[in-house]
């Protein structure tokens, strides 16, 4: 008990100093508009940054592990818990994908639409993710002492295969996306909602709530019949739809924020968010019942004893998507590129110790990163300009034939 305390206590810590970094943060100037924002889906927004950092925390064992075993995976099984941080994080950021976007869809949409859709979904993923693709290129060539080991045709290729995040080596460096933790595999499945959209639209709209009980059946059947498509495994298809299922329960308001928001359901929300990270048997059906819980008691407006919607909480919400996708960054060049200390000098308690002084300058980095590189991308993109271009010139072929 005394052993599991000391590795657990610094996951708790951690996320306070979180909140307390994202406190002073969001009184900057930058991050003051949040101050003001009032959202509908306050609480979801207050989730995100706990399922990134979540993430993180997975990670942070998964790099002691491997600096000590030289195996990235398959943690000893008294750690499992520290994998469910992070599988559990990204199972609700793909509920969260649902939750948001099928509703987007119930309406008749035109063409404009769906192409300012992607427009804004190709400059809110991919900025970040270039600055990703670019640091691990330079980490393989630093590893490869700045010479070019494959023929400009093949580093090509290899540069276009992270562009549909399925990269692997770099000049033939091999493990080039643990620089940033292997995070990116869950983008192919953020995109394959994405295209599928319009589809889902067609049935929703034309089926109804009968299109919805298909969709529900058939992602359910591929649960447990799960197929590997394109190295996409659609047994993770669920989660959208336990998403899209918790907006429609968010959409009947048979409860009241103000009844959600009582000491009573956020302890049930402690409850649910516990199992879900110490159920030893990770992604069966009933840990996805359990997951779908916790979602659905946060979207449907508890706030866990007022954490979600705090304005820092949203601060960390904000920078998301940076902390998820640089988080593997910071841990990377603090014990393989610098060294800062010998993790294989340290157990496991003492090494993560050093936890939330990472957290302090993970989520200190990602607020930069942000400003700079998520919010000018997210802004180019709500122009729309390539969108509106291709629509106009879909519209003037269509009036000429």
């Amino acid at each position: 008990m005394l052993e599991f305390l000391r590795t657990f206590a610094p996951t708790v810590l951690s996320f306070w100093i979180a909140l307390l970094v994202a406190k002073v943060l969001v009184h900057r100037q930058h991050y003051a508009y949040l101050l003001k924002r009032q959202g509908r889906y306050t609480t979801v927004d207050g989730l995100r940054g706990f399922l990134a950092i979540s993430v993180f925390f997975q990670h942070c064992v998964y790099t002691w592990h491997w600096k000590v075993t030289g195996e990235w995976l398959n943690l000893p099984e008294d750690l499992f818990y520290f994998t469910n941080y992070g599988k559990v994080g990204v199972a609700i950021f793909f509920m969260i994908t649902g939750f948001l976007f099928v509703p987007r869809i119930l309406e008749k949409r035109n063409t404009r639409f769906w192409l300012r859709l992607y427009e804004s979904r190709i400059f809110r993923i991919y900025p970040l993710y270039l600055l990703a693709l670019v640091i691990i290129v330079l980490v393989a060539f630093d590893r490869s002492n700045y010479e070019l080991h494959v023929t400009p045709i093949e580093l090509a290729k290899e540069l276009i295969r992270f562009g549909f995040f399925d990269g692997g080596r770099i000049n033939d460096v091999p493990n080039t996306r643990r620089v940033i933790a292997g995070v990116d595999w869950t983008l192919k499945y953020e995109w394959l909602f994405y295209l599928s959209l319009p589809a889902l639209g067609f049935i929703l709209t034309r089926l109804g709530k009968a299109g919805g009980v298909i969709l529900l059946i058939l992602t359910t059947l591929l649960f447990f019949y799960p197929v590997l498509i394109l190295k996409i495994d659609t047994m993770y298809l669920i989660f959208f739809a336990a998403g899209a299922g918790a907006n429609y329960l968010h959409r009947l308001e048979f409860v009241t924020e103000d009844r959600m928001k009582t000491p009573g359901i956020s302890c049930l929300t402690l409850l649910a968010f516990g199992a879900a990270i110490f159920y030893p048997n990770m992604f069966d059906f009933y840990h996805v019942i359990i997951i779908s819980v916790c979602f659905i008691l946060v979207s449907l407006g508890n706030d866990f004893f007022g954490i979600f919607s705090l304005k820092s909480a949203a601060l960390l919400g904000e920078i998301s998507y940076s902390i998820y996708l640089l988080h593997g960054v910071i841990l990377y060049f603090a014990f393989t590129v610098f060294n800062v200390v010998e993790i294989r000098d340290y157990s496991l308690p003492n090494y993560l110790l050093m936890m939330p002084v990472l957290t302090i300058f993970l989520v200190l980095a990602t607020a930069v990163t942000f400003l700079v590189i998520e919010k000018p991308g997210m802004d180019f993109g709500k122009k729309y300009i390539f969108s509106n271009a291709l629509a106009s010139f879909i519209d003037r072929k269509a009036q000429k034939s």
